[in-house]
């Protein structure tokens, strides 16, 4: 038997709304629950799990339609899920009160209920929210059943507010595999037997990183468990270490280079390094570039601290500059580097020759 675990597709969300990449990033959240059915259809997968937050904010009833209307379009595979913290169970709500297609079990109770598959000597077991936040321990709730079956436990939890649990507790409760979901990022246990898949698109600029699903193989009574990538968009930390040398036009021609041959990416650009002091660093130009959600501007100008410390005593920058660079194995160094950048950078702008070129 073969199986794929996914959650957390947030369809609805529209990440990136205010950003000219917008429409593409809310196409690629749409489109992840049918490039999933197509996987499923190619891949003769026998079980999709899918451990909550189908969707993005309680569906109604067209969005529901929409969803039925795709998991039809699958030939082999069964679907179980179960609702999360953004698609939980408002008493009357359409998603509580929804018939699903035939080969879709919705454990929507806020109890654990199960399902069994004789056809694969296994069951499922889950319950869905019924408000925003869960604090219940599970720990004693959730031992898993000695039948001589293989059991699959999905949860969708992981936080402070939103079902806490330990890892190490679960897995001493007996599960073959525990599907879970919530939060956002992947990860998987060191005996591979719980996994968190994360959101097959990232949702936010803070998911850098690959996203994808996990896929599964039940075998002799033994579970196997790979990652895949599946996502068409990915956040990614941009580093540049700028010198003294580098003209901004230089910095936007390297970074036009590099995001035209890195399609489906959204940077974070990070500037490290030593520029120029006269030289002038538009970062409201670089996010209009092209896909760049940030800039973070942590570099440094290229300042003769050497020379400025040679000058008189009386000089101010010498004074400046001897009251404040760090010496040796200073433990505040980061923090009076940073102050004498400032300072100097402040005291320098008063002082400009009259074509803006920097008094050294």
């Amino acid at each position: 038997m073969r199986f794929i675990h996914t959650a957390d597709l947030h369809l609805g969300a529209e990440p990136d709304k205010d950003k000219p990449w917008g429409p593409a990033r809310a196409d690629a959240v749409r489109q992840s629950l049918p490039r999933l059915v197509d996987l499923c259809n190619e891949e003769a997968i026998d079980l999709l799990l899918i451990s909550g937050d189908l969707f993005h904010r309680p569906p109604t009833e067209a969005e529901l339609k929409e969803t039925d209307y795709l998991f039809s379009k699958l030939t082999l595979t069964k679907v179980i899920l179960i609702a999360g913290n953004h698609d939980f169970l408002r008493p009357g709500c359409a998603m509580a009160e929804h018939r699903f297609p035939e080969n879709v079990f919705f454990l929507s109770s806020p109890d654990p209920e199960t399902r069994v598959f004789p056809q694969w000597n296994l069951s499922v077991t889950g319950f869905s929210y019924y408000s925003e936040k869960m604090r219940r321990d599970l720990a004693s709730e959730l031992v898993c059943p000695d039948d001589g079956r293989r059991h699959i436990l999905l949860l969708h939890g992981g936080d402070a507010t939103h079902l806490p649990f330990k890892l190490s507790a679960l897995q001493e409760l007996g599960w073959d595999y525990i599907a879970l979901g919530h939060i956002h990022k992947p990860s998987i246990s060191s005996d591979g037997r719980a996994a968190m898949p994360g959101s097959p698109e990232p949702l936010d600029r803070s998911e850098t990183g690959p996203h994808g699903v996990f896929e599964g193989t039940l075998s002799g009574g033994t579970f196997t468990i790979t990652w895949r990538n599946f996502s068409n968009f990915e956040y990614t930390d941009l580093k540049i270490n700028l010198t003294p040398e580098m003209s901004f036009a230089a910095l936007e021609s390297l970074l036009r280079k590099r995001m035209s041959t890195d399609s489906g990416k959204v940077y974070r650009l990070l500037l490290g390094g030593r520029r120029d002091p006269a030289a002038e660093f538009d970062t409201d130009a670089l996010l209009r570039l092209g896909p760049v959600s940030e800039v973070i501007d942590e570099s440094q100008p290229d300042f003769p601290w050497e020379e400025w410390a040679a000058r008189p005593s009386h000089d101010i920058l010498a004074r400046l500059t001897a009251a404040l660079l760090p010496k040796g194995n200073d433990p505040d160094a980061a923090l009076k580097q940073k102050a004498l950048t400032y300072a100097a950078e402040a005291l320098i702008a008063t002082v400009r020759r009259p074509g803006g070129e920097v008094l050294r």
